[in-house]
């Protein structure tokens, strides 16, 4: 979505258009999805759906709208990624009761390397972690767009830091048909990327 399209939309959901705000929440879904992720990395992943946690946060911000005093759209990514964090928190002290958990380093939204460093916010002042979640958002909505094994192996390698051996496991096919796929879906990201810029 091109940024024009995206201030009318936040542009018509603060003048009260619901319809505009549902559309601008379901823009983020895929950027929450991946914070959601890589906070639930291991154990909790089969104990908790993510899909569950987005729906959480995009009812809280419906609910909550009004109280978001910012026009641009690096003030509602930074207002709806601190409802995300805290829907996320309360989801862990849920899950893991006493055991003493931290997202610090785990929520993020992007330094660097469009991939590498996506979704890391501890060496980042708060100015550039706002402008690095809007990057965040652009391509985690645009990874939803290629082949869903491509995005997979991509955010595991890459977000997650995987090795090609824990891959090849994963996927249950060669070194070389992980590695494969992986450079499929850096290319159809490239491709993408480029062509909405």
């Amino acid at each position: 979505m091109r940024n024009s399209e995206y201030q009318r939309l936040l542009n018509e959901s603060l003048r009260g258009n619901q319809d505009a705000i549902g559309q601008l929440l379901d823009r983020h879904r895929p950027y929450l999805k991946f914070i959601t992720q890589r906070a639930l990395e291991g154990r909790l992943q089969a104990r908790v759906d993510d899909s569950d946690i987005v729906q959480q946060t995009c009812l809280s911000a419906l609910r909550n709208f009004q109280k978001f005093d910012g026009k641009e759209e690096s003030q509602f990514v930074a207002w709806l990624q601190k409802i995300h964090e805290r829907n996320i928190q309360d989801t862990i002290r849920k899950h893991v009761g006493a055991e003493k958990r931290t997202i610090n380093n785990t929520v993020s939204v992007g330094a660097g390397d469009k991939l590498q460093g996506l979704f890391h916010l501890e060496t980042l002042s708060p100015s550039q972690r706002v402008m690095q979640a809007e990057d965040a958002v652009r391509l985690a909505e645009v990874m939803t767009t290629i082949p869903e094994d491509q995005r997979e192996a991509v955010r595991l390698r890459h977000l997650e830091g995987w090795s090609l051996a824990e891959l090849e496991q994963h996927f249950g096919r060669s070194e070389t048909a992980v590695a494969s796929l992986i450079k499929r879906g850096l290319e159809n990201l490239r491709k993408r990327l480029n062509g909405d810029a």
